[in-house]
């Protein structure tokens, strides 16, 4: 009888988000569903930290759900800190060697095609950005074709990428949500509203956190201590009115 998936028995994303700090901008494998319904869920829930508080501070990991072999993989990484993350995209084109669709491999040579930048055995990231030319020797002619080399361990066979290219309707894996990016109001406030339009019910101390990792600390103890003062009871909008109407400058005779 075939075994469950440790994944799947009991996701560990203490583990999880352990392995993905020590390695910064690289993704890891939380975990392993067998509905991909559950997986795209907690995809959705890892940037805001909802209800995952593994995933806290809010916007320091980034998530998405793929196809796996044995059900849906769950892949994070952390973003947290000054300097930017690669970006993973949902496509690649490359060259890869086509013996042809005829008899006695008519037609061989080389053709581009394009395929998804997740691996089709276990979802995790192709080997997008480690992809070099390959220089070899047919039938008396020399041909250039592209080779890549997957984090994941697996190895994509060309025969098997030219299927996969050829499946027109090859559904695009939802991309990965990014760390909010500073918006035009790049002040405290200004980045609480940016991430909280982004997460419907967002909490004064999801702000607060999100504070902390954008380095404004003394403003997310003021949330703190308003918090306190209403025991507990402040929205993220609430939060960022608070901090606008601090920042307020007063001049005789009332508010400027």
């Amino acid at each position: 009888m075939k075994s469950r998936s440790i994944y799947r028995a009991n996701p560990d994303h203490a583990a999880a988000t352990a392995m993905a700090r020590g390695e910064r901008g690289h993704w890891v494998m939380a975990a392993l569903y067998p509905s991909s319904a559950s997986a795209k869920t907690i995809a959705r829930r890892v940037p805001i930290a909802e209800m995952m508080p593994a995933y806290e501070p809010v916007g320091a990991y980034e998530a998405y759900a793929a196809h796996h072999a044995e059900g849906t993989a769950l892949w994070v990484r952390y973003v947290a800190g000054d300097e930017p993350v690669p970006v993973l995209p949902d496509r690649m084109s490359v060259r890869i060697r086509h013996d042809g669709d005829g008899p006695g491999y008519s037609g061989s040579g080389v053709i581009t095609v394009t395929v998804s930048t997740r691996c089709p055995q276990c979802g995790g990231p192709r080997g997008f950005d480690t992809v070099i030319p390959h220089r070899f020797h047919h039938d008396g002619d020399f041909f250039v074709v592209d080779r890549w080399a997957n984090r994941c361990g697996h190895v994509d066979m060309y025969d098997a990428v030219l299927a996969e290219s050829r499946e027109v309707l090859l559904p695009l894996v939802p991309a990965p949500v990014p760390l909010p990016s500073p918006p035009a109001d790049d002040s405290p406030a200004g980045l609480i509203l940016a991430a909280a339009k982004r997460s419907r019910g967002m909490h004064a101390q999801q702000a607060a956190r999100l504070l902390d990792v954008r380095g404004h600390g003394k403003d997310a103890e003021r949330i703190r201590a308003e918090l306190r003062s209403r025991n507990g009871h402040m929205s993220a909008k609430q939060a960022a009115d608070l901090l606008h109407s601090l920042s307020s400058p007063v001049v005789e005779g009332g508010v400027q």
